[in-house]
């Protein structure tokens, strides 16, 4: 069934394909599994299980009141590996679903997840601060609340403007604008919020496991030195760079997204292995 029971009247759109070691995919804000649509065929022809979730107050999932934040989505998160039996996972996020990756990864030493791959991750700290010069000022980011509030349907367009680097279809546009607007009002203004409220660098210095940034040197939402910045806390982690890449990566070269993922995905534990792709 697609849908997992989290949380008293709170089920989760699940989109679960194939077989094998398992793939768990976290979109963005103000996103759902949909965004995955380049990867996760390609991903399950090449042997491997994907399991994408909407995030509560996202795409196909329930919209409640409540719950709408990194700690309680996390634990979804958890919830849904649990019921879904899954092992070996490579957990994979992408913006605020990279941040949530992180913090379930930080907070909960899943034994159950063996590799963390953060895609243009909005973290660990997004807002400007005396020792964080790089991140957005508060102001910006205020600004970016009011839009919400007055006329999200408008702020997701602006939003959407910075979103890829190559040029893309006016229809890609329309349908990208699509599913952002089939987030909850509630549950898309609290994103923002907990996106501007969390700062994670103490937190994520903890965690242990093989952890990979894959970041758009291009991207003008989430800047690469947010990249850097995961390097300095998270013990062995490795930068991908897409030179070609703004925020959108899975569409600016999804080709070496799916490639770059896969690479991490098989790759043994301290050990690297060539890519194939399987023609």
């Amino acid at each position: 069934m697609p849908m997992v029971n989290v949380a008293k009247d709170v089920n989760l759109y699940v989109q679960d394909w194939g077989k094998g070691k398992p793939i768990v995919l976290i979109h963005g804000w103000p996103l759902s599994h949909r965004m995955w649509e380049y990867q996760a065929s390609g991903i399950v022809n090449h042997g491997y299980r994907v399991v994408a979730i909407d995030l509560r107050g996202y795409g196909y999932s329930d919209k409640p009141w409540e719950g709408n934040d990194y700690d309680t989505w996390a634990s979804d998160i958890g919830k849904v590996i649990k019921d879904r039996n899954l092992h070996d996972v490579t957990l994979v996020g992408f913006s605020m679903g990279g941040a949530i990756a992180m913090h379930y990864v930080a907070t909960t030493n899943d034994s159950r997840i063996s590799k963390l791959a953060l895609l243009a991750a909005a973290g660990p700290c997004l807002i400007k601060k005396t020792d964080n010069p790089q991140g957005i000022p508060r102001q910006i980011w205020d600004g970016f609340l009011q839009a919400e509030i007055q006329d999200r349907a408008k702020f997701k367009h602006e939003f959407n403007k910075s979103f890829f680097n190559k040029p893309v279809s006016q229809e890609l546009n329309h349908w990208f604008e699509a599913i952002g607007m089939q987030a909850d009002a509630h549950a898309s203004l609290q994103g923002l919020e907990e996106l501007g409220a969390h700062d994670l660098r103490t937190e994520i210095s903890t965690i242990k496991i093989p952890t990979r940034s894959f970041h758009g040197l291009k991207d003008k939402i989430v800047p690469f030195a947010m990249a850097e910045e995961q390097k300095k806390l998270i013990k062995g982690l490795e930068i991908v760079k897409f030179e070609n890449s703004g925020h959108g990566m899975f569409i600016d070269e999804d080709d070496k997204l799916f490639e770059e993922l896969l690479l991490f995905h098989e790759e043994e534990i301290g050990r690297k292995v060539p890519m194939q792709i399987a023609a």
